[in-house]
This record gives C-alpha cells, structure tokens and sequence, in this order.
C-alpha cells in the first residue's frame, strides 16, 4: 500500500532545507565565498568570457556557476540570497532527473520513483551539498542528464538520446571540467552488459552515435575555451586546457589521498540507509535486471576511476548518489515485507548518538573545530531542540507498514536533526564563519583610498560581501611584506593566525574569529613598523 500524503513531499524537504541554510548559515569560507566573489569580479569587469579572482584569471573551475549567478542579478539585482538559490535550483533539478530515470528504467514501478528522491534526501551528504553554492550539484545534473540521454538512446530513441547526451556532456565539462566524463561515459562503453537487447542499428552505430555526442559535447565547451584561453593570456589557456585536467588526475594540487579511500568513506558517506535492516533483507531478493545493471555499471566505474584520480573529497561522489540510490529504492519497492519497529531501531541509535555528542560538546574545548564548542549548551534554544527532537524520535516510533512509508518518516527525520545542526550553527557558528563585517571594514577603508595587503595565500572570502573594486595585494615573502609595509605607510594588512585576542590584537585596527579557532586581523602598517615584536609573531 502507497501512502498518498503528499506526492511531491520531496520538494517540500527541499524547500525546507534551502530555507535552513539561507536563514541560518553564512556564505561559507572559503568555498562558497569564492566562487561568489569569482562571479563579482566576472560581473563588476563586465568580462564574463574569464573568470576572475582578486585580479588575476581564475582557472581551476569553468564559468558555467557564475553564469547562472549573473543571470539572477541581471534579473534581480546583484544580491547574495539570489546566488545562493542557483545550486539548490540544481539540487532539485537532480531529484526530478532521479525521478525520470526511476521511471524510464522501471517502467511499471510505481513505487521506486516515489522512494528514490526521499532516500537522496535523508543522506546528510546530499541533504547539506544541496544547499551550498558549489559546483558538484551541477556536476550531478550533467551527469543524470547524460545518464538520461544513454538510456533513451537504448531504448530506440536514438535521436532525441544522443543530443541530450551530447547537450549534457558540453555542460558538464563547462561546469566542472572534462574529469566529470569520467561519471558517465563508461556507462555508454558497457552497454552490451546492462542493455536488454542489442540495439537495432547494431553496436558499430551505438559507439559511432556515442563518438558524435562526445564530439558535439566537447565543441560546445570549446566554443567557450578557446576564446577564453586567447583572452586569458598563455598561462591561463594551458591551466584550462591541460593543468587542471591532466594535473588533477595525475598528481593533485590539493585534497591528495590514497587509492582506497573512497572505499573506507562512501560506507560513512550512506548513513543511515546502510545502517537498515530492512535495507538488507530485502536485497536477498534484489533482481539483476537491465535497470539495476545499468546503476551498478555507472556509479561503480565511476568509483573506480576516480579512486585513480589523485584528488579525493567525498562530495566529488555525489554525481554517483542518485544511482546508488535508485538500486535502494528498486530493492525496496520489489519487497512485500512489513516494516516493523525493529527496523527502526538503527535510526533510533543515531539519534542517540547525535544527542550524546551533543551532551559531550561542553567538554570537547579545543578539540572541535569551533575552539569555544563549549558555549554551545548555553547558547542553544533547549526547548526548541527537544521539541525537535521528540518529533524526530515520534516519527521513528511511529509503526510504518511499507517500506515507502518508512523511508519518509526517515526523510522526514533527517530534516528534524539537520534543523538541529543549523540552530546550533546559528547560535553558536555564525560568529566564526561570516566574514560580513570583515568585508564591510575593508570595503571602508578601499572607499577611503587606503590601499589593502594580505599576507600569505589569499581566497577571495570578502570580493563580494564587501563588493570590493580593487583586488588585495597577495603576499607570500617575508621580505616583500616588510617592504610593502614599509612603502605604504597608510596601507593595512589582512593577517590570519591563531592569534591571543590580549596579546596580539592589541593596536589591531579589526580583529573577528576566523573558521574555528583562528583569528583574523586588520593591522595599520605605521603601527607595524612601531611594534617588530608583532611582526616577529607573524613570521613565526
């Protein structure tokens, strides 16, 4: 038995969740901050062929982000909340492209469609990812799109298949780069595995039509590099064509692990689900069919490929989520078990868990990421969270009877715990992590004509937020900063350090919490050169 409580009871967790992070979180540094401020830079420069970052071309991402971005301001107006909708926009375009290919691949199923988007939802990876102004929520609708535009194609309709494959193929590479291929054109290689016949036209064709769409994806994304490369100058037109492509995979400039580590984390990564019995005992009677086939080939190969990719972050997966979830809901829509309140219990046991962390966070000190974690019972709304919470407990306690209904009271659930995280947040991680007033100070000083300097790397956390108009002087040498002070007398300089708010902030003309425990510090350069021990401090 289906429950119709609400067809689309998807959405309204999504909107709920974009809501939770519009309200209740800051653009993230350094993230989210800079791929805003790119888009700033893009559109205050009126050049919206290079991307731009404090000044200098920015190549470790395509433009197609800032793009979205720039047209909701020319839509309405250069505001912060209408960039931050563009991802999301993209989070639910992914739940409506999971429910299509439910549909296409299992045809007379009327559960799975119904099931596969709320168990998206209930993954915390997922459920977070979408609501934050990053690229891998693009990534993952040019992967479903060409995942789409596959399985038309092997059902017969070859034409309208190919050019979806071909349309999302461009977009994906001008969202992400080349790598995110990667995802979905080893699912169009194995086709004899996964695909019920062979095709009408025979394989020779298939490989023929499956050549054009990479031919036409990679013109579509050319039309845009090669122009930006010639504009770019040399440096960037190698970075986009070569470095961040072949350089990524190779050897990482950044977030390098070993070959396994993928494996260890996905585990972790599909909580609770992997946690439920019912989950496993209705896999025993799990049928391999075209569709199933079709899921496993595309998110374990692209598992295997990117497990070669030097550079690992777990959201670099996501575009794997909807498969892995689609052979969930598959499963548990073929079983005819009742779901009892022992299945629950697994969930029951997180939420024990998240409730004892919580407890121990007084006691945690230093050892979180936000250094004063201990003020965050004191902080907290307590009645607000229990009542959360007995509604989350209420909603597993509840008996569901089809497995459909115990995946929503689970959804439904995981929205319950990821309002909890945003109002702790909100109370007790705002201060650390919103880089407003910081952005506002320097944008102050830009009006005034003082000129800025920020020593060591530089992320592009305040081009936005202060809608700044000129880019920072980026430091990384001990002597080139003693000598900027030095020959700007009237100039300040951006330090971040762990700093002792007594000790070292004193004379400091700004000074905030910065990501956790660290500081962050605005310092005239006249009172620098009056006081070495500080510029002493710095350099240690």
């Amino acid at each position: 038995m289906q429950s119709h409580f609400f067809p689309k009871d998807y959405i309204l967790i999504w909107l709920l969740l974009v809501l939770m992070g519009l309200v209740c979180r800051p653009l993230m540094p350094i993230d989210e901050t800079r791929a805003v401020s790119v888009a700033w830079e893009m559109w205050r420069r009126g050049d919206f062929l290079v991307p731009h970052l404090n000044g200098l071309p920015y190549s470790h991402k395509p433009p197609l982000l800032q793009w979205c971005i720039h047209f909701f301001w020319s839509l309405l107006g250069v505001q912060e909340w209408n960039a931050r909708l563009v991802a999301p926009l993209f989070a639910l375009g992914n739940l409506v492209m999971t429910v299509k290919l439910s549909r296409l691949l299992w045809p007379d199923d009327m559960t799975c469609p119904r099931m596969v988007p709320l168990i998206l939802l209930a993954l915390p990876v997922w459920a977070l990812w979408s609501t934050l102004t990053l690229y891998d929520m693009l990534a993952t609708f040019f992967t479903l799109l060409s995942l789409y535009g596959i399985c038309l194609a092997s059902q017969g309709k070859t034409y309208k298949g190919w050019v979806l494959a071909a349309l999302a193929i461009g977009g994906g590479i001008l969202a992400k780069g080349p790598a995110l291929l990667l995802m979905s054109l080893p699912t169009a290689l194995f086709a004899p595995w996964w695909m019920r016949a062979k095709p009408q036209t025979g394989w020779m064709v298939w490989y023929a039509n499956l050549l054009r769409a990479l031919l036409m994806g990679g013109v579509i994304a050319l039309i845009w590099a090669i122009p930006a490369g010639f504009a770019g100058g040399e440096d960037y037109q190698k970075a986009i064509l070569w470095v961040q492509t072949v350089g990524r995979i190779s050897h990482s400039f950044a977030h390098s692990r070993p070959f396994w580590w993928y494996f260890v984390m996905l585990p972790f990564a599909f909580l609770p689900w992997i946690a439920w019995p019912a989950l496993w005992r209705s896999a025993r009677a799990m049928v391999m069919d075209s569709g199933v086939r079709f899921c496993a080939t595309q998110s374990l190969s692209a598992l295997l490929l990117f497990s070669l990719v030097s550079a690992k972050q777990l959201h670099y997966l996501l575009p794997i989520f909807p498969s892995l979830a689609l052979i969930a809901a598959r499963t548990l829509s073929l079983s005819n078990f009742r779901v009892g309140r022992k299945d629950q219990i697994p969930f029951l046991l997180l939420i024990a868990i998240v409730v004892a962390l919580f407890f121990w966070l007084p006691s945690a000190g230093l050892m979180m990421t936000i250094g004063e974690a201990a003020d965050i019972t004191g902080k907290t709304p307590w009645p607000l969270i229990i009542s959360i919470l007995g509604f989350v407990v209420a909603i597993l306690l509840w008996r569901p009877f089809t497995p459909l209904a115990s995946v929503r009271a689970v959804a439904f659930s995981v929205l319950g715990l990821m309002l909890i995280a945003h109002l702790v947040f909100l109370q007790v991680g705002w201060p650390y992590y919103s880089m407003q007033a910081f952005a506002d100070k320097l944008a102050e000083l830009e009006n005034q004509g003082i000129p800025i300097a920020h020593w060591k790397k530089y992320h592009g956390e305040f081009n936005f937020l202060g809608h700044l108009s000129y880019p920072l002087v980026e430091i990384d040498d001990k002597q080139v900063l003693l000598s900027w002070i030095g020959t700007h007398n009237q100039g300040v300089v951006v330090i971040i350090g762990q700093a002792n708010a007594l000790a070292d902030e004193e004379g400091a003309v700004f000074a905030q919490l910065y990501r956790g425990s660290r500081r962050i510090m605005l310092w005239k350069c006249d009172y620098l050169t009056s006081r070495p021990d500080i510029i002493q401090r710095i350099f240690e």
